[in-house]
């Protein structure tokens, strides 16, 4: 019969694996910024460490939980995540236990690239939004260069599902393709070939320009459909706005909006649609703008849809 594993077992099999010479002793004791430097750096360290072909910090994250958002046990009967358990530790021990758990469970969320409490791991706002500006100034300047890509391709992440909520298909594209095999010119986290700084620059330079493309459509006081409706007729997020394009997209807004809103998205409708898309084609554009079938035309053929069905936004700000 295999013999149940202690908590203080547990505890000094971890250390002795992944904090060997890491002065968990002493770290245990220190509070506030010194703590979490501690923490940043050990997760660094780990996430520099390849054994095999796994980091380190996926396996001091496995010995605690499943590869789940929610944190699960990796295992039910893992004495340092159970009250028993943590009991039966010494006090020194239970401190120890404490902080390796920050660690690993950094170490979780960076290499699964799940949100993480950046006030409490970063000491920065906890707003996972590009014009977080000390997030930005965090992760450009740090040394903690590994946390920094993980933690840049997480806000990635949050920006695409935040424009694929807008229906803003050209800025999705725009971050989506960044990592696309192939084609893209960065490649997930982890990879050996990349160059930390510059993955997160380019990871960075990318949302930056497209918020800040966003910031002159307010200035101009656009409706937030107009502006994505503009860039759609691009196919792309463009560095500026263009009156002619600004002009063409103003009388398509203004014809969904009375006459496609919420009228559902039956083939009549959407025949309708194509219909005053040929109208602008003809009117605004030179020869090869909106071709059928282009990217630019199942853009805004998913936009006429997505209108047609309800969604419309009105007034308020887009991202």
């Amino acid at each position: 019969m295999t013999k149940t594993e202690t908590a203080s077992e547990a505890l000094a099999r971890i250390e002795k694996r992944f904090f060997k010479g890491a002065g968990l002793k002493k770290a245990c004791l220190k509070k506030g910024v010194e703590r979490r430097e501690y923490v940043l750096a050990q997760t660094e360290r780990l996430l520099n460490d390849v054994q095999g072909c796994e980091l380190m910090a996926t396996y001091l994250s496995d010995q605690f939980w499943t590869a789940d958002d929610d944190r699960i046990p990796m295992r039910a009967d893992m004495p340092l995540l159970t009250e028993e358990g943590l009991k039966s530790l010494t006090r020194d021990e239970r401190l120890k236990a404490r902080l390796v758990k920050d660690v690993a469970g950094l170490c979780h969320d960076l290499v699964l690239h799940f949100d993480f409490d950046l006030k409490e791991y970063l000491g920065v706002r906890n707003d996972w939004r590009i014009n977080n500006k000390r997030l930005v100034e965090w992760l450009t300047s740090t040394g903690y260069e590994q946390i920094a890509v993980h933690t840049s391709y997480i806000l990635r992440k949050h920006a695409i599902n935040g424009y694929a909520d807008r229906h803003y298909l050209p800025a999705q594209d725009a971050m989506a393709t960044l990592y696309a095999e192939g084609l893209g010119r960065i490649g997930v986290p982890g990879n050996p070939q990349e160059q930390p700084r510059e993955y997160v620059k380019i990871t960075l330079d990318e949302m930056l320009r497209i918020e800040r493309h966003w910031r002159q459509g307010r200035k101009r006081r656009l409706e937030p459909e107009v502006v994505i409706l503009h860039d759609e007729m691009y196919g792309f997020v463009p560095r500026q706005f263009s009156s002619g394009v600004l002009e063409a997209a103003q009388e398509l807004y203004d014809w969904m909006d009375s006459e496609l809103m919420g009228k559902g998205a039956t083939d009549e409708n959407i025949d309708r649609f194509v219909d005053k898309l040929s109208e602008l084609r003809q009117k605004h554009f030179g020869k090869g703008w909106i071709k059928d079938f282009s990217l630019e035309f199942n853009y805004l053929l998913s936009h006429g849809e997505s209108c047609a069905e309800g969604y419309w936004q009105k007034g308020g700000k887009a991202l």
